[in-house]
């Protein structure tokens, strides 16, 4: 089963949905990397908050 993360996207400031994966979460960060359908770049989801990855993290 899929979750269903909606994110925007830092290039083009777009909402984007995406589905990922369930997996157990672990305490604290932790990223997945998907192909954005907005930009088609790569980002790097955060699966607690559904944020990306910005440049000061």
């Amino acid at each position: 089963m899929a979750d269903l993360i909606v994110f925007r996207c830092p290039q083009t400031g777009m909402n984007v949905q995406t589905h990922l994966e369930k997996q157990l979460r672990p305490e604290g960060r932790s990223f997945e990397s998907f192909a954005c359908p907005a930009c088609t770049r790569l980002h790097f989801i955060d699966l607690v908050s559904g944020q990306a990855m910005s440049r000061d993290r």
